[in-house]
């Protein structure tokens, strides 16, 4: 029998399109999937040669549960903080779960502002949490009063997502100072989910990294295309890092030691940087074009400013018209596992080639004029 901890949760909604796209192909329907979170670029060759050198010198054991000391000092310099305030995770999800079971109280409110990344909302379900949404629509960006409003003695966490999935949106410094002071006057942790803070345009996000009541949670998934590897890391204090690592010592143990090294060895060499911008040099050409296109076909969008999304009002409800666009053949994502009010808003991810962009905004451009 299933644990009654599951009964809220359903599969994702992620999981579903991906069905609906393989039901889509299995009819002879060509999909651009545009639905995809994550880097359509392979895995830097360099990266792959340090990580199959570091197999070779034995880099193919348990770590310590804090991580490799070179990867955790690396780290640290980068956002200006001390090695024992960094945990290495087996990616960004596993550090986001630690933080969830080590912060969320049973009955006690967990905060989310709307739209945001679906994940959240497992976890403060799994945990016994209530979720609390604030309304971000249509700007997407955190009403610093309204949030005032909802905050209150009961909550234990608020949740955060700079450059946002899944709508691109970069925070700016005065708004996340302020949340994080509102925070710490309810005796609330922020986790701050800072995994797309290389991929950005114009506006440089702001990392809290440092700050006392904040759980800084970032990884290499999205900034070196390495989904598959699974480093990720939290940053916060010794105290909150204690707590996390009760979970993280029978969850994640570790994360792949020849993986640690071969991103610690990129830091320290510089290229880590190089192999991020040469990526947000793309995303920013298909960002542009996906953003015009969309326009033009009078939809209403606010342009990214980091992170490879577009979340667009659309003129139906969101999952009749994923479904239907599928059988025109292009795949996105439904707006309304991101939260409340997303009825009638869609996912574009734009981590895929400028043919299959160019391809999938003639179909949905045929597909909204005959709406």
């Amino acid at each position: 029998m299933e644990a009654r901890r599951l009964s809220q949760i359903s599969t994702s909604m992620i999981r579903r399109m991906f069905e609906v796209v393989q039901e889509a192909r299995k009819k002879g329907i060509d999909v651009v999937n545009l639905s995809i979170g994550e880097p359509d670029f392979d895995t830097h060759p360099e990266i792959v040669e340090k990580a199959c050198e570091a197999m070779r010198k034995s880099f193919t054991h348990y770590t310590s549960n804090f991580g490799i000391d070179e990867l955790r000092a690396a780290i640290a310099e980068r956002y200006g903080v001390e090695p024992k305030n960094v945990m290495v995770t087996a990616g960004a999800s596993e550090a986001l779960m630690n933080a969830a079971l080590a912060f969320i109280e049973e009955g006690s409110k967990v905060v989310i502002p709307s739209p945001n990344f679906l994940s959240y909302f497992t976890y403060a379900k799994v945990c016994g949490g209530k979720i609390v949404q604030l309304k971000t629509h249509p700007t997407f960006e955190i009403d610093v009063d309204a949030l005032n409003e909802l905050m209150d003695k009961d909550v234990s966490l608020v949740f955060i997502n700079y450059p946002n999935n899944p709508t691109g949106v970069v925070a700016d410094e005065k708004t996340l100072k302020a949340v994080v002071e509102i925070a710490s006057d309810c005796n609330a942790i922020v986790v701050s989910d800072e995994i797309y803070d290389a991929i950005y345009y114009d506006k440089k996000p702001t990392s809290l990294a440092g700050m006392e009541n904040v759980v800084v949670v970032n990884g290499f998934s999205k900034s070196l295309a390495m989904t598959g590897w699974r480093i990720g890391f939290v940053i916060a204090s010794e105290t909150l890092l204690d707590s996390m690592l009760k979970v993280h010592q029978v969850n994640g143990v570790c994360a792949p030691a020849f993986a640690q090294k071969a991103v610690a060895d990129v830091l320290l060499s510089g290229k880590a940087d190089e192999i991020a911008n040469e990526m947000v040099g793309e995303f920013r050409k298909r960002r542009d074009y996906v953003y015009d296109e969309l326009k033009k076909m009078g939809l209403e969008v606010v342009k990214p400013e980091g992170a490879f999304y577009l979340f667009p009002r659309v003129p139906i409800n969101c999952i009749e018209f994923a479904e239907k666009l599928v059988e025109k053949g292009v795949a996105v994502t439904p707006g309304l596992p991101f939260g409340d009010w997303n009825e009638n808003y869609v996912r574009i991810s734009y981590a895929t080639s400028m043919e299959n962009l160019r391809i999938a905004m003639e179909r949905m451009k045929e597909f909204v004029e005959g709406l």
